[in-house]
C-alpha cells in the first residue's frame, strides 16, 4: 500500500455503512497520507481496510463490525493503487497465514465430519456467537439501500425485542421499505421485518409474534444451520459465497418441522413471558394464508415459515391460557413503526427482487 497523498480533486464518490446504523451514507474519499479520507467521518488508516472480495469495489474494517465502503464502478487505478491488495486464499486464510490456515481447514473438517454423524446443529452450536454477528452484520449491510429507520419507530422495535429476547443477547431490528409480507433472521440476532408486514398486520401484537418466531430461529441455531447446509464447510472459512448470496439463501430457507415447532415454542413463551397475547399470532398466520392463494408473489412470509391448522391452535391455545395481556406496543409506538418508511428515499431505479 502506498502512502503517497492525493489532491483534492482527486476524490471519487463512494456510499458508506458505518457499522452503526442501517443507513447508506454517500460520501466522497480520497488518500491523505496513510489513511483513507472519508466526507462528514474521521479519516480510516489503510492499514485497518480489507477488500471484501476481488473486485474491488468494496471494503471492510478489521475494527468495526458491519463497516463497509463501496463504490458503483471500480474506483480510478490512483485510488486503487493506495487501497489494500486483492486476498489471495481468501480473508480468513490471508490474515492468519496458508499454514494456520489448513490446519484451521483440517480441524473445521473433524467439525464437519462429527456434523454429519450427529446433525448440523452440532456445528452450528460451535460456532461462536461473535462470529455469528460478524457475519449477520455483513449480510444486513447489503440491505443498506432499503433500511427505513426514524427515532420513534427504533425505540419502539428495539424496546419490543428486548422484551422478547433471551436475557444479556438482545437482537437488532431494522424495517426493509419493501412491500412484501415477510421477515427473515439473519446470523448473530440480526432480524429483518418488510415493510409489507407492519402494512398488512392489524395490531403490534401480529408483529410481536412474527418478531418472536423470528428470534426462536436465531437463539435455536436455525439460522446457522440453515446456511451450513446450503454452503457447508465453506461458509467457515470464507470461501462459500458472498453476503448477497447469504441473504438470498436466508429469504428463500424452509425451515424444518421441527425447526419451526422450535420456534414457535420459543414465540409462544417469549409473548406469554411479555404478557403480549399469542391469539393476533394465530390469527395473522390463518388470514395470510387465506389471501396468499389469491395474491401470489407478495404474501410471501408463509412461503419459508408454512402455516398450518396445528400450529394456529397451539398459539391460541396459549392465548386462553393468559390472563389479562397487554398491547405489545402502545398506540403511539404503534403509529412510529407504522410510519418508519414515511420519509424513506433510495434509488428509483433500484427494484427489489426475490427469489421465490
Amino acid at each position: 500500500m502506498s502512502g503517497r497523498s492525493e489532491p483534492e480533486a482527486n476524490r471519487v464518490p463512494a456510499w458508506l455503512h458505518d457499522g452503526q446504523s442501517a443507513v447508506r451514507h454517500e460520501v466522497v474519499v480520497g488518500i491523505e497520507g496513510d489513511c483513507l479520507a472519508i466526507s462528514g467521518f474521521a479519516p480510516v488508516a489503510l492499514a485497518l481496510l480489507r477488500r471484501r472480495d476481488a473486485s474491488a469495489i468494496s471494503f471492510r474494517r478489521t475494527d468495526i463490525a458491519g463497516w463497509c465502503l463501496g463504490f458503483d464502478s471500480p474506483p480510478p487505478p490512483e485510488l486503487l493503487a493506495s487501497l489494500p491488495a486483492a486476498a489471495r486464499y481468501g480473508g480468513l486464510i490471508d490474515r492468519i497465514g496458508l499454514g494456520w490456515g489448513a490446519l484451521a481447514l483440517a480441524g473445521l473438517s473433524a467439525v464437519v465430519l462429527l456434523g454429519a454423524i450427529h446433525g448440523l446443529d452440532l456445528v452450528a452450536r460451535a460456532v461462536p456467537f461473535s462470529w455469528e454477528q460478524r457475519l449477520g452484520d455483513a449480510i444486513n449491510g447489503d440491505f443498506g439501500e432499503y433500511a427505513c429507520r426514524t427515532p420513534d419507530g427504533q425505540r419502539a422495535l428495539d424496546g419490543l425485542a428486548r422484551r422478547l429476547s433471551s436475557e444479556g443477547r438482545p437482537m437488532r431490528v431494522s424495517v426493509l421499505d419493501i412491500p412484501v409480507v415477510n421477515a427473515v433472521a439473519l446470523p448473530g440476532g440480526r432480524i429483518l421485518i418488510f415493510r409489507g408486514l407492519i402494512d398488512k398486520a392489524k395490531s403490534s401484537d401480529e408483529v410481536a409474534g412474527v418478531l418472536a418466531h423470528e428470534i426462536g430461529h436465531v437463539e435455536r441455531r436455525h439460522v446457522m444451520v440453515a446456511l451450513l447446509r446450503r454452503f457447508g464447510i465453506g461458509l467457515l472459512v470464507g470461501s462459500g459465497g458472498k453476503t448477497a448470496e447469504y441473504g438470498q439463501a436466508l429469504l428463500e430457507s424452509r425451515y424444518s418441522r421441527a425447526a419451526e415447532s422450535e420456534a414457535d415454542d420459543y414465540s409462544i413463551a417469549q409473548l406469554t413471558a411479555a404478557r403480549i397475547s399469542p391469539a393476533a399470532t394465530a390469527a395473522l398466520f390463518a388470514r395470510l394464508g387465506r389471501e396468499e392463494a389469491g395474491t401470489p408473489g407478495i404474501f410471501v412470509y408463509l412461503a419459508s415459515h408454512p402455516p398450518s391448522a396445528e400450529r394456529q391452535r397451539r398459539f391460541a391455545a396459549a392465548a386462553r391460557r393468559l390472563t389479562r395481556p397487554a398491547p405489545a406496543l402502545d398506540a403511539p409506538q404503534w403509529a412510529a413503526v407504522r410510519a418508519i418508511c414515511a420519509g424513506h428515499k433510495r434509488d428509483p431505479g433500484s427494484e427489489f427482487r426475490l427469489g421465490l
